[in-house]
């Protein structure tokens, strides 16, 4: 045959064969004949790339179809290479394409599952390519009912898959595709995390530099990247990048898929850019997604998406600190014209366009005060919600949350009381969402908060405030990863606080105010102290539940999952996985737990009575710091007393810290100031009126919670000082720390060692000389001091080798550990905060080795700290959490600890020492 009319022309005559002899011996030199032309067609069409030639083969597949036994094998051959040519059609033809080209290919593939044999490798292909077809289809028509389809048929294939079978991993692939797709659209977690474990452990197993390879790499990335959004889990975004990267390494320049996978890259490298603060990653990702829609022609179905979200970096990048009008302008122009080529019938693009023009267009108000664009922005969210978008659909929850900030922003610029009302409802919808991403519900809850708490005519108060410590309760419980916590709680920061202070607006009880207080602070601390509980009651009732616990809290709290997996040279998402399983795991048993009698409220956040359990023997003083009230929660192991502070306030405890910080001559004031606004009227309150002679036989003891930026300020310490009238904390009570009612409530639970007569361990540490840091001529001296004490304390001294790894080695055997040296705070990340030992440049002992240390089966009595900024903790989105060297002593089990808020005096350090001990 030696032109396309010849090939033509025979497949025609072998049809005209089939149709006359359908049981002549002759059918089956026909179907060679039909089968050997359609491949001539196909290997034309490869080197034409003609439609019209791929419309021939189409033609001639239905025309051999038409006419082919029903029973015959050949059947099932053209079934499957006829629906595939017909997505295939569609997605060819772009915007121009015929939907019934999807619906004829889903209508082969059901045809040919039934031509072939259950339980056959036929019917496993068979399905395989169904499950493909509805998900073809579902990408254009985002119709829900095809993609359960396509997973009941992809689940139908794998269980079906004999083992040994050479196509298993592309099976799962396709379904972990599908799970995927549905997981989009309803952001259902379980969905998610199954088809990211499915790609995580099959896309190794296809063949590289396949397209099937390259597609499930990309998709694995994509998945992830979609996972940090909901999740916030930062390894998923860090293994999401250089996934995309090597598929855009694998594929040619020229390939059809390259502006997609260029603008995957952009959208990870974003997120990177803006969780992490570095303009470097939104340059670039800027760059990639221009270089994206630069190569995608202007019919690509993807365009719109692109151009919203190179609007959304360009925002981005304008919002962390250039303030390039240039930036937002373009930003919001490219956002328009997403707005403009959206497809109406869209409406989770409407939706996204709709979320980002309305933020830019916010953004650009708050540059230039032109409220024109705020009624835009409201006008457009409006038509979106209104317009079609459903109750369940994830986007529903952004959406409510930016009408609901647009709102508020327009009442702070024209007064009108019906904005702020509309508002808060918008706010209180988003959290509703219950299919929204957690961070957005949480951020509603918050902004709902703030109104309710603010709102000046009490009668618009209404019962179904957000109460956002149902999901921090989830997290708290679902979580135990603390790096990821740590950049978490920075965006929630003051959620406690700001519940609190709404709370008691609404004229809620005191004791619930407090409880909401305590379930937005210590959460990291209250993962540890929840990780590290004594068991011995559980393990006396029930013992394999017991041995459970045990074995899941080792895992999750000592690294032993990603340590193990490292060491088999698994990657940082299979550890991740390993991570999400184990905490899976440990909710279940938490459930189980709290089935049994009697242990209805394991780990379950304090009740009213084990808050006052908490004040027994001595009064615990929380004092709550919000944009809206300063307030004092004073427990006693009887009742909860709320005590307003009128006098003070946020701001001012901003500026006393900032100008203590800058200005150490400021103290005696600022701790007038504190005594006068804060400590004077508690101590009033408690009948701490009156100083107390040396030689009293009994001095009160009380514990200080402070809440937010009141952690950086001296409360033990306020008074007037220069005066002598016995006007200050320390002339009246003797003062401790804790961060929050349950840390104390579990140094109260937990069990007292038992000492017998014999020595004492003393570990101390003296840095008189530390690498790159000034001398400490003192610390020497501090520590020799102390030695010369230990026999008098019946302790036996131990000095060890001045490195981590020596240190860490001696905390388990010891009952004292006196560290007398430099101490640094870490700013950008307090769980880095550190003692400065001779390696300290090299290996830290930070505050996150500390927390690691788990020494409650026979805890240390004291730790002192005698260096610099061991109790302070300059992130002021982590201030609650206690993450500072002297908490992480308290959380690996010391008793007692003794710290510093500042930078201390070296030769001071050996008074305080000696006349302490």
């Amino acid at each position: 045959m030696e032109n396309i009319q010849d090939i033509v022309d025979a497949i025609r005559q072998a049809a005209e064969v089939l149709s006359q002899h359908p049981d002549d011996v002759s059918v089956q030199q026909a179907l060679n004949v039909a089968d050997r032309a359609l491949k001539q067609l196909a290997a034309v069409f490869q080197q034409t790339g003609s439609l019209q030639d791929f419309n021939r083969i189409i033609e001639c597949t239905e025309l051999v179809l038409s006419v082919v036994p029903e029973n015959h094998q050949f059947r099932v051959d053209l079934l499957t290479n006829l629906s595939i040519a017909l997505s295939e059609r569609f997605s060819m033809m772009g915007s121009q394409g015929n939907p019934d080209d999807l619906d004829r290919a889903v209508q082969l593939s059901e045809e040919n599952v039934t031509a072939t044999r259950p339980g056959t490798e036929e019917r496993i292909a068979a399905l395989g390519n169904l499950n493909q077809m509805l998900q073809n289809r579902y990408d254009h028509t985002r119709n829900l009912q095809d993609i359960k389809r396509a997973i009941t048929v992809g689940q139908e294939a794998v269980e079906m898959i004999p083992e040994g079978w050479p196509h298993t991993a592309r099976m799962l692939h396709k379904l972990a595709i599908s799970l995927g797709r549905r997981s989009e659209q309803t952001g259902n977690a379980q969905d998610l995390d199954r088809a990211v474990d499915i790609l995580t452990e099959t896309v190794p197993q296809i063949p590289q530099h396949t397209r099937d390879y390259v597609a499930g790499l990309s998709y694995l990335a994509t998945l992830l990247g979609i996972r940090f959004e909901q999740q916030g889990d930062v390894e998923d975004l860090n293994a999401s990048i250089p996934y995309t990267k090597r598929v855009l390494k694998l594929m040619g320049r020229d390939d059809s898929d390259r502006p997609a996978q260029l603008y995957n890259l952009a959208t990870r490298l974003a997120e990177r850019g803006q969780y992490t603060g570095a303009v470097g990653d939104l340059d670039d990702a800027i760059d990639h997604g221009q270089q994206a829609l630069s190569l995608a022609p202007q019919t690509h179905p993807e365009r719109t998406n692109w151009l919203r979200g190179l609007s959304q970096f360009l925002g981005m990048r304008f919002r962390m600190g250039t303030k390039n009008l240039e930036d937002i302008q373009q930003a919001i122009d490219l956002s328009r014209q997403a707005a403009e080529t959206v497809d109406r019938d869209d409406t989770q693009m409407r939706a996204a366009v709709a979320n980002a023009l309305s933020n830019l267009l916010k953004e650009k108000y708050e540059y230039d005060d032109n409220v024109a664009g705020l009624d835009e922005a409201i006008e457009v969210l409006g038509q979106v919600l209104q317009g079609g978008l459903s109750e369940d659909r994830p986007e529903r929850g952004a959406l409510e949350f930016g009408l609901g900030d647009v709102l508020r922003a327009r009442y702070g610029r024209t007064g009108d009381a019906t904005d702020l009302e509309k508002s808060r409802e918008a706010f209180q919808r988003a959290w509703a969402s219950l299919n929204s991403p957690l961070t957005i519900r949480m951020y509603a809850a918050i902004k709902a908060g703030e109104i309710a708490a603010n709102w000046a005519d009490e009668k618009h108060l209404k019962n179904d405030t957000p109460d956002p410590s149902v999901l921090l309760r989830y997290w708290t419980e679902a979580s135990t990863d603390f790096d990821n916590a740590q950049q978490m709680l920075k965006r929630f920061a003051g959620l406690g606080a700001h519940a609190a202070a709404a709370a008691l607006n609404a004229k809620k009880d005191t004791s619930y105010a407090l409880q909401q207080l305590e379930l937005g602070r210590g959460v990291i601390s209250g993962l540890v102290l929840d990780l590290r509980t004594d068991l011995s009651f559980l393990r006396g009732e029930h013992p394999g539940l017991a041995d459970q616990f045990s074995r899941l809290r080792n895992m999750l709290d000592s690294g032993h999952i990603t340590a193990t997996l490292s060491s088999k040279g698994s990657s940082c998402e299979a550890g991740a996985q390993a991570r999400r399983q184990a905490e899976k795991e440990f909710t279940s048993l938490l459930t189980k737990i709290r089935g049994e009698k009697g242990f209805e409220s394991f780990l379950m956040p304090p009740t009213v009575q084990q808050l006052m359990d908490a004040a027994d023997p001595d009064p615990a003083v929380v004092v709550n710091v919000s944009s809206f009230r300063c307030d004092a929660f004073i427990v006693e192991k009887h009742r909860i007393r709320l005590l307003e502070l009128p006098l003070l306030s946020l701001e001012d405890i901003q500026a006393n810290t900032k100008r203590l910080k800058n200005r150490p001559d400021s103290l005696p004031s600022v701790l007038e100031w504190l005594w006068s606004s804060a400590v004077h009227p508690i101590l009033d309150a408690l009948g701490f009126d009156n100083p107390l002679a040396l030689q009293a036989d009994s001095w009160p003891h009380i514990w200080w919670i402070p809440v937010g930026p009141l952690n950086s300020l001296p409360l033990h310490a306020a008074g007037y000082h220069t005066k002598h009238s016995g006007e200050t904390a320390l002339d009246r009570v003797m003062s401790s720390y804790s961060s929050s009612l349950k840390s104390l409530l579990a140094g109260r639970l937990q069990k007292m060692p038992q000492y017998d007569s014999s020595p004492i361990n003393a570990l101390l540490v003296s840095m008189k000389s530390t690498p790159n840091r000034s001398p400490l001529r003192y610390a020497e001296l501090e520590v020799n001091m102390l030695e010369k004490l230990c026999p008098a304390l019946n302790a036996t001294p131990i000095r060890p080798v001045q490195h981590k790894a020596d240190v860490l080695t001696q905390l388990s055997r010891c009952d004292i550990f006196h560290f007398a040296g430099h101490g640094t705070s870490n700013a950008l990340d307090p769980s880095q905060s550190a003692l400065l030992l001779r390696d300290w440049e090299k290996s830290p002992l930070t505050v996150e080795d500390l927390r690691n240390e788990r020494l409650q089966e026979k805890p240390p009595f004291l730790a002192y700290l005698s260096a610099c900024s061991t109790g302070a903790n300059e992130v002021l989105g982590l201030v609650d959490e206690g993450i500072h060297l002297g908490y992480a002593c308290q959380l690996a089990g010391f008793r007692h600890i003794v710290g510093t808020l500042w930078t201390v005096s070296d030769p001071f350090c050996v008074n305080v020492a000696r006349k302490f001990l």
